[in-house]
């Protein structure tokens, strides 16, 4: 393909450099353009929706339902078709026009649900559901990517040098070849200057012969569109890697975004572009060239020419392709079948039979868990650990997941007051929209349309703390454990899965006994050991986590038993802590543990630990013995003064009693008659009638 490095871009005025579109420019130029939209509003009389300005999705008129109208809903809506509503789309367009990729069958378009206008946040609120179209809805889909221009080149559009528009049109040239792989045919790949970049479509028309064949099971028609839109948007990640590999400099220029999903929007060409006065153009797939067409520059010629590219896109004549698509998105099952039509039979007996085997595996676990329950007999209410892994998913799947997104998830939320759900600017990937991921509140799930991707709670957690850094990744092992207690960090109320006797293992079997593992999470989640407190220790089968003493060990048994869960643990004696073999009670990956009491074996941190807290202790029982030496000194000095003061005494009642009974009494009894009671007092009695000893 020859090209002239002499050529030049056509400068393009971004909206910051130039005098802003009248509207009633903008106005007259979609005038114009109206037959391109109608040429391209249909394939094969399915519609596609279009809107204006990114947010018109529908058509609202007031409707006499007295019931919804009570209820705060005075209108009706339905999501707006291109053709049928471009008149009024047409009147409410500020700047720029969108349609969306795929098409669907006319009776999602007669989905009328009561709203009404919330003012205050500037969206519509809907009695029930959106009636937005879902996959089953779909009937012409194609495999479709934004071929974005680097961030760092966007803003030259209009002025890009002839190397580097020479590089974006070899890399575009290199993606229409992997579209043309994908469909089997370069004639079935069509393309757009978005201006910020371009836009590649398969032809529509091929998925036509699947929406036929499962016309009869809605079921099976959302199963394969669901699954097709997702296969391909990862195959076509699959050909961004081969592309920059075979295009020198093709991922520095280029960085495409493979969102497509049920409702993706996109500027249909003449739309013009949010950022430069430009609109987008038809790319000619056997010639590619990139060159910026300015809004001043529409003329009849170009007009023309995108209906032509609309009725190109639209018309029924690649239905064979289906077979190329099956074989290259799920190749696998294609290989062992004969044909399109019985590989997506087998595909979807084959989910259907995962479904079937997991539903029966709840049940089994539910039933298991009622009849433990039972056992149990309200034992576990209110305990912070439950031997069901039901009773954490259910916890998880109870968080609002629009508190995650709100205020761990997101750099900006509800970005978008106009979309029907709630768009947010990701944490974990950069979005230059700031509305490329959403929350279904209804669902309590969140997407991503960048990666066509999801979840709910845990996942998007997960993402929003680094567990995993993909939407598209998957969150299972340990990885969904990390998320459930980063959940729990942030203060949601989750019970601490701890498996006991007779619980399945992930191998398949049962546990004959409380895991080690188990063991140590239940000494956390009952507040008997911190998770800090835990220290490393060597056992036969290598170094792990364990109790810092065998009391602790001891404890959390008991306690897990008071809980009400089995764990046919031993507990460790003392006289099991000084024998060799006794260091092997507790069990770290063989569930037989090591003893946990040497200090030998407690690390340098540990030992500094315990060392700080004795002190501390040594400090508290110091300053307790000298405040009672201090009252004992005291008390010796009233007892020495008390043993002083008593011989004093002493000496004087001897001497007295002695006088007494030499003088004073012999005096006495001369005087007394034989009637004197005092004859029948002893000495030291009468001697108290004269002395008084009360000193």
């Amino acid at each position: 393909m020859s090209r002239d490095p002499q050529r030049e871009e056509s400068p393009g005025r971004s909206r910051g450099e130039d005098v802003k579109l009248s509207e009633s420019a903008i106005r007259e130029h979609y005038r114009r353009a109206k037959p391109v939209y109608e040429a391209l509003a249909t394939v094969s009389d399915y519609p596609t929706i279009g809107l204006n300005d990114f947010v018109g999705w529908y058509i609202k008129r007031d409707h006499d339902d007295v019931e919804a109208i009570k209820a705060g809903y005075p209108q009706r809506g339905r999501v707006a078709r291109l053709d049928r509503d471009y008149d009024e789309i047409h009147d409410r367009l500020e700047r720029t026009l969108y349609a969306v990729t795929t098409y669907k069958t006319p009776t999602a378009f007669q989905q009328w649900e009561p709203c009404r206008y919330d003012e205050s946040e500037g969206r519509t609120v809907w009695q029930d559901e959106p009636p937005t179209p879902g996959y089953v809805d779909l009937r012409a889909v194609p495999a479709w990517g934004d071929i974005d221009l680097a961030d760092d080149i966007k803003p030259q559009r209009g002025n890009l040098d002839a190397q580097t528009r020479e590089l974006v049109e070899r890399t575009l040239d290199a993606y229409i070849d992997e579209y043309a792989t994908l469909y089997g045919s370069r004639d079935a790949v069509y393309a757009l200057d978005s201006v910020g970049g371009a836009y590649v479509f398969g032809a529509p028309e091929a998925a036509l012969p699947i929406a036929d064949h499962f016309s009869d099971d809605p079921d099976a028609l959302e199963r394969v569109f669901d699954e097709f839109l997702d296969r391909s948007n990862a195959w076509l990640q699959e050909a961004e890697a081969r592309v920059n590999e075979r295009v020198d400099g093709a991922g520095d220029i280029i960085q495409p975004d493979w969102v497509n999903n049920k409702n993706r929007q996109y500027k249909p060409p003449l739309s013009i572009h949010a950022d430069h006065d430009a609109v987008v153009t038809p790319i000619a797939t056997d010639d590619v060239r990139y060159e910026l067409r300015s809004f001043e520059g529409v003329d009849n010629a170009l007009i023309e020419q995108a209906v032509s590219w609309a009725d190109d896109l639209t018309r029924v004549e690649h239905t064979d392709c289906v077979d190329s698509l099956v074989a290259t998105l799920w190749p696998d099952l294609y290989e062992d079948h004969d044909g399109w039509r019985a590989t997506l039979e087998a595909w979807i007996e084959a989910e259907r039979e995962r479904e079937r085997e997991r539903q029966r595996q709840r049940e089994a676990a539910l039933q298991r868990r009622e009849e433990r329950l039972a056992e149990l007999d309200g034992t576990l209410e209110g305990r912070p650990i439950t031997p069901f892994k039901e009773d954490v998913y259910e916890a998880v799947e109870n968080i609002d997941i629009t508190e995650i997104a709100r205020h761990y998830a997101s750099d900006a939320y509800d970005t978008d007051p106009n979309q029907p759900r709630p768009q947010f600017d990701p944490c974990w990937r950069h979005s230059e929209s700031g509305q490329s991921c959403f929350v279904d509140e209804q669902a309590n799930t969140f997407g991503d349309s960048k990666v066509n991707a999801g979840g709910g709670p845990a996942k998007l957690m997960a993402l929003a703390t680094g567990i995993i850094s993909d939407a598209d990744a998957d969150l299972d092992g340990e990885d969904y454990w990390a998320a459930v207690d980063e959940l729990r960090s942030a203060g949601y109320d989750i019970p601490v899965w701890v498996p006991e006797v007779g619980s399945d293992r992930v191998d398949g079997g049962t546990y004959d006994q409380m895991p080690f593992w188990a063991v140590r999470k239940a000494a956390v989640a009952l507040e008997i050991c911190p998770e800090d407190a835990f220290v490393d220790r060597e056992g036969e089968d290598g170094s792990y986590e364990g109790f810092p003493g065998y009391e602790t060990y001891n404890e959390t048994l008991e306690a897990i038993a008071d809980a009400g869960l089995r764990h046919e643990r031993d507990p460790i004696s003392p006289e099991e802590v000084t024998d060799s073999e006794g260091q092997n009670k507790q069990d770290t990956r063989s569930d037989t543990a090591s003893a946990d009491s040497q200090v030998s074996q407690i690390d340098q941190a540990h030992v500094r630990e315990k060392n700080r807290l004795l002190s501390a202790k040594v400090d508290q029982l110091e300053s307790e013995l000298n405040e009672k030496t201090d009252r004992i000194n005291t008390l010796e000095t009233e007892v020495e003064h008390l043993q002083k003061e008593l011989e004093t005494v002493r000496s004087e009642r001897d001497y007295l009693e002695s006088a007494l009974e030499n003088d004073v009494l012999n005096q006495g009894s001369e005087q007394q008659t034989e009637e004197d009671p005092a004859n029948d007092r002893s000495t030291l009695e009468r001697a108290r009638q004269f002395i008084s000893f009360d000193q």
